[in-house]
């Protein structure tokens, strides 16, 4: 079946998105100065539209309605004038050189001034004259590329690059349409077609198109020239072709129809519209036709309005899946040359759209919203009107395709909104559909995540629901509440893998062990894990897999420890709380650490554990009635492996505690507590081991053999200790360290120790005694004969003369002169040859120390708590004896005695 045109136009819906103003100056209904230009060509740029005079001039109309001066821009013509992002060009005819040559084809590149006024910059002649004249010219500049072409009127065009633009002799490339007629024909129409990063050029005459590519990208300078295509059923008329980037083709009017010209395959589609096609222009989205019933006449510039010819302005709205005529109206004498100016102003983005959703057309108001970079809001607004339509009509899955637009859009549309309108639908399935679309956006919070998940569990759609947690990136969900939807729905199994698949191994262990009690397969999945985070998932659930399996956890506990030195893992004192319930694997594991292959830890982290390791160690010596041996000595090895004063006090403390002798002594005599050691003695009555104490710390301690003495003597000690006592008594003999009387007066407390039994030992202090009397009478008698001595020569020297006869001076050696010294020594000297001090040279090196220790004797003898000391014990002597060393000190002079004190 084969439709008309005039049918075809009727099916194609008219819309109306533009409003008819005239272009008017102030003061006048019309733009007077535009109604007098005698305009042959125009092009428009962003701000103002460039009006080209027949007779060579161009002017501006800026955006106000101002007209700039006329500016020559060619002699002879004005042929046609292009403009794009950043060059406005024009081309034309000048006067020749002579009269009798034709005019001179130039195509010229205006510039334009700070008041907005062109002015003409580089010009360049075109085509040498047997090619024909210019007739038509196009502009493409975009980044580095820079391409100008030229049409003439003999099949031909020229093509000039970017660095051809500045240069006083451009070398511009020449290409010949291939129509295969054998006339030459005018170029009507030249158009650029930006495909992508490529460039392709389209050349028009009435009886054929041609395409080339012209630009590849990168460099303009190396590219090569290639002819796509050559379509020869039909051309364009002048002003009749546009190239549109929106349907990536070259359009082009003919009588019947607007066409689409491919650049490689030619003539691809057809849009009809009747009438004879005399412009045909590109304005962003849309294409606008000017079509007249008759053909075109000469216009008389006499004439007035209702004479001059009526033509149609079509303005057609054409994208991918929606065309439709948005503006159609009459005008007068639509030409470059005008008497009235008229403006096509596009009505706003929403009253666009309120025509279209009004008439219902949802589909296409979003396509209207969306190229024309409408607010996402807007564009959302549109999908909610159309998904509301299609829900009322039950149609639920046409209005879920609409609803989910939004989410595209970045969620304009509030969800809750259309989950809402499906769950009192009932239509749980649906509202999946549409949670999804959200996760796979990325776009879904915590709720959803769960309301999905609800979802599917109700739906009892187990495979969905593991396609969609196996095939969703886990970035599209919240995980924790994933977990806790599949768990709440007895879904383990799911919720475990979704654990360890996002990484949350903690409530991987913690569902394996509630609900599958895996704990060997759990134990070898934490040993998969980075040793700091196995570590501190042991630190939650290690209990747990302490009692279900002991030996793989304490392997687990082992490779854990190897990375101690890890600072984001947890250290081994801080795993000990996993052998909480079972002590005997907690000694194995210490035991491990600290002991079997020697101790690689850290000494600070290893004494922390030496306590708890000796504990156990102590523990169990005390619970084992065999081998006790061998834990005893790995108890002291352990011990002697920490000698600092924490340790031994931890070691004191626990030793005593649990009753472990060995350590327990150890530690208190490193510790130099020595009265701990015979308070133990005591209580147990243990005098082997009072000796060895007495043995070992008496040198630093002398005052435990009396202690011992003490105790052995009395009647707490439980008798039979006489070969003790004995060994006690020849020690003290031997170091003299009590008083004979003080010996007896302890020994008169036992009840078997005899006068025989310590016999010897008064024997030989009996001995001693007469000895010590003996040398005591002979030293007091030197005393007396020497104190005699001294006596008379003070009395000599206070009534006799001396008399001094030494002549040489006793310390430099030379005669003496007067004055001299002399000392009752005996020595003389020079008086420059005296001590300041006054005292002998020679004598005073051996009388100092005397003069010292007779300062330091009578700061002793004025020491009252220091004699008293050592009357009541010190070093051992007897009482007696002891007030005689403090005569000799002066301790009793009546020069030493205070008043007060008497």
């Amino acid at each position: 079946t084969v439709l008309s045109c005039s049918l075809l136009r009727n099916v194609m819906r008219r819309l109306n998105f533009f409003d008819r103003h005239v272009v008017k100056q102030e003061g006048s209904e019309v733009h007077v100065g535009v109604q007098k230009l005698n305009v042959s060509c125009a092009c428009g740029t962003s701000d103002s539209l460039w009006l080209g005079e027949a007779q060579g001039d161009v002017r501006r109309l800026d955006g106000q309605g101002k007209l700039s001066p006329a500016c020559k821009v060619f002699e002879l013509k004005f042929v046609d004038l292009c403009a794009t992002n950043d060059l406005l060009l024009a081309v034309g005819t000048d006067a020749p050189g002579s009269a009798n040559q034709p005019g001179l084809a130039k195509y010229k590149i205006l510039e334009t001034s700070a008041d907005g006024s062109p002015s003409v910059g580089t010009s360049h002649r075109v085509f040498p004259r047997q090619e024909g004249q210019a007739c038509c010219i196009a502009a493409y500049s975009v980044g580095r590329a820079g391409l100008v072409a030229v049409g003439s009127s003999a099949s031909s065009l020229q093509l000039f690059r970017a660095q051809d633009l500045v240069q006083e002799k451009p070398y511009p490339t020449t290409l010949a349409l291939e129509d295969g007629s054998s006339s030459s024909q005018e170029v009507t129409s030249i158009e650029f077609l930006e495909q992508g990063s490529k460039v392709v050029l389209f050349a028009c005459t009435r009886q054929s198109v041609c395409s080339w590519r012209v630009w590849d990208g990168g460099s303009v300078v190396h590219q090569e020239l290639r002819l796509l295509n050559v379509d020869a059923t039909g051309g364009a008329a002048p002003m009749c072709a546009c190239a549109f980037p929106g349907m990536n083709a070259l359009l082009v009017a003919k009588p019947d129809a607007v066409f689409a010209y491919d650049p490689e395959e030619g003539n691809m589609s057809a849009m009809p519209l009747d009438g004879q096609k005399v412009i045909l222009k590109r304005f962003q989205s849309y294409f606008v036709v000017v079509t007249s019933d008759t053909s075109a006449a000469p216009v008389s510039f006499t004439a007035g309005p209702a004479s001059m010819p009526k033509q149609t302005v079509t303005v057609v709205l054409a994208q991918k899946q929606m065309r439709f005529i948005a503006f159609t109206s009459q005008f007068t004498d639509v030409t470059h040359v005008v008497k009235v100016l008229f403006e096509l102003q596009e009505k706003p983005l929403s009253e666009r759209l309120d025509v279209l959703v009004k008439k219902r057309m949802f589909e296409w108001a979003a396509e209207v919203a969306l190229t024309s970079n409408g607010a996402p809001e807007v564009t959302a607004e549109i999908y909610r009107q159309h998904g509301d339509a299609l829900f009322e009509k039950r149609a639920y899955d046409q209005a879920l395709q609409i609803y989910a637009k939004t989410v595209d859009l970045g969620l304009p549309l509030e969800p809750s909104y259309v989950v809402e309108r499906y769950l009192d639908a009932q239509r749980i399935g649906h509202v999946a559909q549409y949670l999804k679309k959200l996760h796979e956006k990325e776009m879904a919070e915590a709720e959803h995540t769960a309301l999905l998940l609800k979802c599917y569990t109700k739906l009892k759609d187990f495979s969905t629901l593991e396609e969609f947690l196996e095939t969703t990136p886990p970035s599209q969900y919240d995980h924790a509440t994933a977990i806790e939807v599949l768990e709440s729905a007895s879904y383990y199994g799911l919720a475990s893998e979704v654990a360890r698949k996002v990484g949350r191994f903690d409530d991987f262990v913690r569902i394996s062990l509630e609900q599958f009690k895996n704990c060997s397969a759990t134990v070898e999945f934490l040993h998969s894990l980075p040793k700091a985070e196995a570590g501190r998932i042991l630190l939650q659930r290690g209990r747990a897999l302490m009692r279900h399996a002991p030996k793989e956890t304490i392997a687990l506990v082992r490779q854990v420890c190897e990375a101690s030195d890890d600072p984001q893992g947890p250290s081994i004192d801080e795993l000990l709380p996993v052998f909480v319930d079972d002590e005997s694997q907690l000694e194995v594991f210490l035991r491990s650490v600290l002991l079997d292959e020697g101790c690689q830890l850290p000494p600070a982290k290893a004494e922390r554990l030496f306590p708890t390791l000796l504990e156990l160690l102590v523990k169990s010596y005390s619970a084992v009635d065999g081998e006790q041996a061998q834990i005893s000595a790995d108890i002291m090895r352990l011990i002697r492996q920490y000698p600092s004063e924490n340790a031994l006090a931890n070691t004191l403390m626990v030793c005593q505690t649990y009753g472990f002798v060995d350590g327990f002594f150890y530690a208190a005599e490193k510790l130099h507590r020595h009265q701990l050691l015979m308070q133990w003695c005591f209580e147990h009555k243990d005098a082997k081991r009072l000796l060895d104490v007495c043995k070992r710390c008496g040198p630093a301690d002398q005052s435990l053999w009396v202690q011992a003495l003490s105790f052995l003597s009395s009647p707490e000690s439980g008798g039979r200790h006489l070969e003790e006592i004995q060994e006690v008594l020849r020690h003290i003999e031997d170091s003299d360290l009590m008083p004979l009387l003080l010996v007896i007066e302890t020994l008169r407390h036992s009840e078997e120790v005899t006068i025989g039994d310590v016999r010897p030992y008064l024997q030989a202090q009996y001995k001693r005694l007469v000895d010590s009397l003996e040398t005591s009478r002979g030293k007091s008698a030197q005393d007396r004969h020497e104190i005699a001595r001294m006596q008379q020569e003070i009395i000599k020297l206070r009534t006799e003369a001396k008399e001094f006869q030494n002549t040489r001076c006793f310390q430099c050696g030379l005669t003496l002169d007067v004055p001299a010294v002399h000392f009752f020594c005996g020595h003389s000297y020079h008086s420059y040859c005296t001590p300041s001090d006054g005292t002998c040279p020679k004598c005073s090196s051996g009388a100092l120390p005397k003069l010292s220790l007779k300062e330091q004797r009578e700061a002793q003898a004025r020491n009252v708590e220091d004699f008293f000391k050592y009357l009541q014990g010190g070093a051992g002597d007897r009482g007696v004896q002891a007030m005689g060393e403090w005569c000799k000190f002066g301790a009793f002079d009546a020069a030493q005695i205070d008043p007060e004190d008497d």
